[in-house]
C-alpha cells in the first residue's frame, strides 16, 4: 500500500528479512520485540518502508483479541525527517482498522527520543508504567485513536 501522503511503499516483511529485522532491533534497543513476540500468544507482522531496493524503516506490530500494538518502529538514520516513519504509523493504523481494533498503543520509554515523533503523529500519554524497563527506568504508554 503506497501512502498518500508521503509516496512511500508499505509492505509486509519477506520472510527473507526476518534476520534484517532482528539484527536492527537488537542494534537499535538491545533486544528483538519481534523474537520476543515469537515466544507469545500474540499475533504479530511486520510491515516494511523500502527506499532504492533496502529497507529504509520497519515496524513491528502485534495484537490479541483485546488490544492492537506497535511494538517497534525503526528508521534508518540514513532516512529519518524523509516521511518513512509517518508511512510506517499510517500503515499501522490501516493494519488495526482492518482488523477492528480503533486505538493503537505504543510504550516508549519516559526520555527516549521516540516520543516526540510518536506526540507529532497524534499519539497522547495514556498512562505512566513504573519501572516497564527496569528500575527507575518507566514508560509511557502512548495511545493513538484510529
Amino acid at each position: 500500500m503506497v501512502d498518500v501522503l508521503t509516496g512511500y511503499l508499505v509492505r509486509e516483511m519477506k520472510d527473507e528479512e526476518v534476520e534484517e529485522i532482528i539484527i536492527a532491533e537488537y542494534e537499535h534497543f538491545g533486544y528483538s520485540v519481534f523474537a520476543d513476540l515469537s515466544k507469545t500468544d500474540y499475533s504479530k507482522k511486520v510491515i516494511v518502508c523500502e527506499e532504492d531496493g533496502e529497507i529504509a524503516g520497519f515496524a513491528v506490530l502485534y495484537w490479541d483479541e483485546n488490544s492492537f500494538h506497535i511494538g517497534s518502529l525503526i528508521v534508518d538514520d540514513r532516512y529519518r525527517g524523509s516521511g518513512i516513519g509517518k508511512a510506517l504509523v499510517d500503515g499501522a493504523k490501516k493494519e488495526a482498522f482492518k482488523r477492528g481494533f480503533r486505538k493503537i498503543y505504543a510504550d516508549v520509554s519516559v526520555s527516549s527520543s521516540a516520543l516526540d515523533f510518536y506526540m507529532s503523529n497524534g499519539f497522547e500519554i495514556e498512562e505512566t508504567i513504573k519501572h516497564y524497563y527496569g528500575i527507575s527506568k518507566h514508560a509511557f504508554r502512548l495511545s493513538l485513536t484510529v
